[in-house]
């Protein structure tokens, strides 16, 4: 989260996939399943649909805790995820909040290690041009799925179960956010785009995924595709079962009515309130420590601090402007967790909504921000200023690129000239939109200083309910917001094609652009790893060039751990629940 993961309610707990990142982390010694350690396959240049381990540095685990301590009596875990989940359906889930949430509820034919690399789950092992998971021409990957992998009521999950679930992800009834992610696949886009509903069952068949036994799935690919073993990974294709979703429709997601396969069950789903997730008694692979996961939804982050002290939540965020004193609290300071994620923040335009439609008026405020001052004064030196879109630890990143968007009030007001405000004048009332939380109200009367200090405008400040705020993003109606991302997957080509390309329903932005549009067709077909991650890095500059975001920070993750949660695993690439890809693996201490 992302994963995982687009806008965000709350500055310190979402992202994912999603969600993205960091500094290398040892490889767990447990995971849900025991896998056998995967063989990772060639890099794309020897074929063609392999995924190159990531060479970045990762984000370090929290300091190990003493596996042999006793388990407390009561498993419970308590967290906060600070925000109502607009839909746990893995088809259609895009923010981190919902995606950390389907984690547990749903095993994928693949995850990820905890340094980021590819491991089987429901998958017997990591398809290779070698053991005849990939053809030789990168186009045909066919997956062995484990035996004995059950549902949450008992019944055998199947290769059908994961067909279903792709093709309706790709359908475009569903809606799902992800679902450029797998135009790769041969007659997704025709699937995806079909507006004639009679139609759609016949693209459905003639969609490249099958099942040639109960436990083989099939996927045929239109053209290569350098990280789709990455995109099996994720969450939209997670196993999905079709009567459950029949027979209940919308409201199969609800408690009592959710069938999963993960190692929790949905136990209860109090709206607005909390979700009771609890260790799943028919789990295929080995069972949850935990008995239960208390996620509560609380989104002011001094309340949820309060919680914490109070011995009411085991993990908290840390209220913006107060990490200093957090750190050197005696107590607080001991619990601290921190480690940088695969995170953005970025105040990004709705460039086709006037002003923002206008690039000079967009430099101009991207240049009068001082990222320094908010790291160091606001953030309390947690975090990295950015100038940039791609964050460090990710193939692509740039330190020198967006360095004529540092702080330069002078040439910030040539650009308001140039865009026909001289000195603000003509210029009208500007709206920043965020989520009503906190820590993006800190960052709001933030941006508000800056703009009244460097540019001399005056910005009106529109704090939305976190759940209003993601519907008014996923809708494109903001006008200027702030907003983040996290990697899904550790590539380059997470973080610009679907983001920004033209027309993609996951471009917040609007932003349209024939050159960067060139740069990521071109990126997309290249199968040799140097020349692809080349024209990542011109579509990347092509994008900054053009400001239709003004990047802020890369977020580092910076929360309170009780000291009796044990064997928290983390990544650069958790969601909104820290380590939420192995929340099976943690436990609780005696205390």
């Amino acid at each position: 989260m992302f994963k995982r993961v687009l806008a965000f309610v709350s500055l310190l707990a979402l992202v994912a996939v999603s969600c993205g990142g960091a500094a290398a982390t040892p490889t767990p010694t447990a995971t849900r399943a025991a896998a056998p350690a995967p063989t990772l396959a060639p890099t794309a240049a020897a074929a063609p649909a392999a995924q190159p381990t990531p060479t970045a540095t990762r984000a370090p685990a929290p300091t190990p805790t003493a596996a042999a301590a006793a388990l407390a009596a009561v498993q419970v875990y308590r967290v906060n995820l600070a925000g109502e989940p607009e839909t746990i359906d893995p088809n259609k889930a895009h923010f981190a909040s919902e995606i950390s949430v389907a984690k547990q509820l749903f095993d994928g034919m693949f995850s990820f290690n905890q340094d980021l690399t590819v491991r089987p789950v429901l998958a017997e092992a990591i398809p290779t041009v070698a053991n005849g998971g990939i053809s030789a021409d990168g186009l045909t990957y066919t997956i062995k799925l484990r035996p004995g992998v059950k549902w949450s009521d008992g019944k055998d999950v199947t290769a059908e179960d994961i067909v279903y679930s792709v093709k309706r992800m790709l359908d475009p009834a569903t809606a799902g956010q992800y679902t450029t992610f797998y135009y790769s696949l041969k007659g997704a886009e025709e699937l995806n785009k079909e507006k004639d509903a009679g139609k759609v069952p016949a693209l459905k068949d003639a969609l490249g995924v099958r099942a040639l036994d109960a436990r083989t799935v099939q996927f045929t690919l239109r053209q290569p595709d350098p990280i789709f073993l990455n995109l099996l990974a994720l969450w939209p294709v997670y196993p999905i079962r079709r009567d459950v979703v029949e027979r209940y429709g919308d409201k199969w997601t609800e408690a009592g009515n959710l069938i999963g396969n993960g190692p929790f069950l949905l136990k209860e789903w109090a709206h607005q309130d909390h979700i009771t997730l609890e260790r799943s008694p028919n789990y295929w692979g080995r069972p949850a420590k935990l008995q239960r996961i208390v996620v509560k939804m609380v989104t002011d982050v001094n309340a949820e601090l309060a919680a914490y002290k109070n011995n009411e939540l085991d993990v908290s965020r840390v209220p913006p402007g107060t990490e200093k004193a957090t750190l050197d609290d005696p107590v607080l300071g001991k619990e601290i967790v921190r480690f940088p994620e695969l995170v953005t923040f970025a105040f990004q335009f709705n460039n086709t909504v006037p002003p923002f439609d206008n690039k000079p008026l967009r430099q101009a405020i991207t240049t009068a921000i001082d990222r320094d001052s908010f790291i160091n004064k606001v953030r309390n030196g947690v975090g990295r200023p950015a100038t940039s879109w791609i964050p460090p630890g990710m193939p692509g990143f740039d330190p020198d690129l967006g360095s004529q968007y540092k702080l330069n009030p002078a040439r910030a007001k040539e650009l308001l000239a140039q865009a026909g405000f001289p000195e603000g004048r003509g210029l009208p009332p500007l709206k920043f939109q965020y989520a009503d939380t906190a820590g993006n109200k800190v960052i709001a009367e933030f941006l508000q200083a800056n703009m009244k200090d460097h540019l001399g405008i005056n910005i009106v400040l529109e704090p939305t309910e976190p759940r209003a705020f993601s519907a008014l993003i996923t809708q494109k109606k903001h006008t200027w917001a702030l907003l983040g991302w996290g990697a899904d997957y550790p590539d380059p080509d997470n973080w610009l094609p679907e983001l920004f390309g033209s027309g993609k329903p996951a471009n917040r932005t609007n932003y349209t652009s024939p050159a960067f549009d060139d740069l990521v067709k071109r990126a997309k077909a290249e199968l040799d790893e140097k020349k692809r991650l080349d024209l990542w890095k011109q579509a990347h500059k092509v994008l900054i060039d053009d400001a239709p975001l003004a990047p802020i920070f890369y977020r580092e993750r910076f929360f309170l751990r009780k000291p009796w949660v044990q064997d928290m695993r983390t990544t650069g690439m958790d969601g909104q629940l820290s380590g939420d890809f192995f929340l099976a693996e943690l436990y609780i201490a005696q205390h």
